[in-house]
């Protein structure tokens, strides 16, 4: 697989970092932030924005699209349930469920905390985000019990897209209280090709 990613340091193309160190795939790395909106990136993604990827001459953008296509594709390493699977499937509703029912919340915060400039952010919900993204951890919590991990109690790279957004909501004090998404979340933290900062 001949890959170049389009990344960003500890941004969402970490996923994209782990994922190909997982299943030892060599990349060559476009990491400057120059690139951002430019015509380059541009044909890539239509935003601009990393991560993207050209993988076998194609372009790929989407964190979750590009770490999936390479679980799927890495010659010699099960990073994925099989196709039309089960476990495929709980990949599908995990991936949809931390990107939409955690991650939005996240973002939106971010995005009117320092992203947007002062006079277009929107204070009010601020709080109201939290606890939308609170409510969903909980719920992820109680799915967790008596698991190692969520698909096929293996690892995969569905816990390595989980396991961003869980860092984010981590350094936001948003799993306080929730032993075991902590303690799922450490086991992934300690693995060694992780690139996520445990501080």
């Amino acid at each position: 697989m001949d890959v170049t990613l389009y990344e960003l340091g500890t941004a969402r193309s970490a996923r994209c970092r782990w994922t190909l160190a997982e299943a030892g795939i060599d990349y060559t790395s476009k990491a400057d932030r120059a690139l951002l909106h430019s015509d380059e990136l541009t044909r890539l993604h239509p935003l601009g924005k990393m991560p993207a990827a050209i993988i076998d001459g194609k372009p790929l953008f989407e964190s979750a699209a590009i770490c999936t296509y390479v679980a799927e594709h890495a010659p010699g390493v099960d990073l994925i349930a099989a196709a039309g699977s089960w476990g495929r499937a709980e990949h599908d509703q995990w991936v949809a469920f931390i990107l939409t029912e955690v991650e939005a919340w996240l973002w939106n915060n971010a995005i009117n905390s320092f992203v947007l400039p002062e006079a277009e952010r929107i204070d009010a919900c601020l709080e109201q985000n939290k606890a939308m993204a609170r409510r969903s951890l909980v719920a992820l919590d109680r799915a967790l019990r008596g698991k190692d991990y969520l698909v096929e109690n293996r690892f995969s790279v569905t816990d390595i897209i989980v396991a961003w957004t869980l860092n984010w909501a981590r350094r936001q004090g948003l799993l306080d209280n929730l032993d075991t998404t902590q303690a799922y979340l450490a086991r992934l933290l300690d693995r060694p090709h992780c690139p996520l900062a445990k501080d």
